[in-house]
């Protein structure tokens, strides 16, 4: 049986609910820095959602991530919210057959393939840029984060562009709608859009993911339909929120550092640097993984089906792990660069990796030359949420732009 709070120590406990603490809709990445600054467990158990664990030591989280035998994937969810949803490819499979999907994925977002992508990258995010940006207030998440990965997830999956709002609706509502019910609704809402999407390329294929899905053969078999559903709702999961929820974290900083803004502007390759600095210090995810056995980890007793929490923000901080951590520095070793947690590590790290790295990449090129300042417009307006995934739901910003 899992523990319940009763099981666990006094001393490890904490009263902190990592999806609906107040603190965490003004600024979740504050409000984690706050809560741990003077904490220096490396282990602590929360009774909320279900009881879970979190981890903040950046090695043992590491170790957790990279052992998928004592550590599963399945449900994951910070609640696990599985019920409102089918079991996702290849993220929540089991070893065996993640090492199938993985195999059947990894040419789709190969660092080749996705060299391939960066003139549609670019196309898109400069034709979204002219479009919304303007001397005055906008709002970057609204206007500038979510359309530019999301039009281009669309058009990778052959989904229609103009159902792109509906899509935001769906996402928001599948984590954070107020009820199980409601939750429930928008996960039913994605499924079912997403299976009529595939029986649509079945009947006329189209040269794009969903069309590669269905006549692929693993093992000498195709994928049934069931699979081929559950990879899509995995995609459609990662395409309309991640690279939104991080380019929303990197503008939020750079808005309150002006001088790094223009040194982004003067110097392209101190921007080409940054982008995994910057992904190191605004990771989002609060990755999970479900204990397989009883066991005593690092002197704390886990129980089989435990939830075990690690914040990538907190432990992408940890100074044993990357020195002076709050400080944003491009110089760091190259395996400091690569050992961040904001893609995950182990087996399950992001296959998309290197695609919302380009993403960012090219964003940030395409705002320096057309933006010359970026202010908050009002801090108090900006408003966020905590969860599996955090995030911003309004970024006001000012621009002025480049004359």
């Amino acid at each position: 049986m899992p523990s319940t709070i009763s099981d666990v120590p006094e001393a490890l406990v904490i009263d902190f609910d990592i999806v609906t603490d107040t603190a965490l809709h003004a600024d979740p990445q504050k409000r984690l820095t706050e809560l741990f600054a003077d904490d220096d467990r490396d282990i602590v158990y929360s009774p909320y959602n279900g009881g879970h664990w979190l981890i903040t030591s950046y090695t043992m989280a590491h170790e957790i991530l990279c052992d998928a035998k004592r550590f599963g994937s399945f449900p994951i969810g910070v609640p696990t919210n599985y019920t409102q949803r089918p079991r996702l490819i290849p993220l929540e499979s089991d070893t065996e057959e993640h090492k199938k999907y993985r195999r059947l994925l990894n040419p789709v977002f190969a660092p080749d393939t996705v060299r391939g992508l960066e003139d549609a990258v670019r196309e898109r995010t400069c034709a979204i840029l002219d479009s919304a940006l303007k001397d005055g207030e906008i709002d970057f998440l609204r206007d500038i984060a979510k359309p530019i990965p999301t039009q281009l997830f669309a058009s990778q999956m052959g989904l229609d562009e103009n159902h792109l709002d509906q899509f935001f609706e769906w996402e928001r509502g599948f984590y954070r709608a107020p009820t199980e019910e409601e939750r429930m609704a928008c996960g039913q809402n994605i499924a079912a859009y997403l299976h009529d999407t595939v029986e649509q390329h079945k009947e006329n294929h189209r040269d794009d993911i969903v069309g590669m899905l269905l006549e692929v053969e693993v093992d000498g078999e195709r994928l049934t339909s069931d699979e081929v559903d559950a990879i899509c709702y995995l995609l459609f999961l990662a395409g309309v929120d991640t690279v939104a929820a991080m380019l929303s974290f990197i503008t939020l900083y750079i808005a309150d550092k002006p001088d790094l803004w223009q040194r982004l502007r003067e110097d392209h390759e101190f921007l080409k640097q940054s982008v995994d600095e910057f992904l190191r210090m605004h990771a989002f995810i609060n990755l999970n993984r479900i204990v397989s056995e009883d066991m005593d980890f690092h002197g704390v007793r886990f129980r089989a089906g435990d939830n075990v929490v690690v914040p990538s923000y907190l432990t992408d901080r940890d100074p044993r792990a990357f020195p002076e951590p709050d400080a944003f520095n491009v110089e760091r070793t190259a395996r400091e660069r690569n050992r961040h947690h904001a893609f995950g590590a182990g087996a399950h790290k992001c296959l998309g990796l290197h695609l919302a790295k380009l993403e960012i990449q090219i964003v940030l090129e395409e705002l320096c030359r057309r933006v010359e300042a970026i202010e908050l417009t009002d801090r108090s307006r900006v408003t966020a949420h905590g969860g599996t995934t955090m995030g911003l739901d309004s970024l006001p910003v000012t621009l002025k732009l480049v004359a």
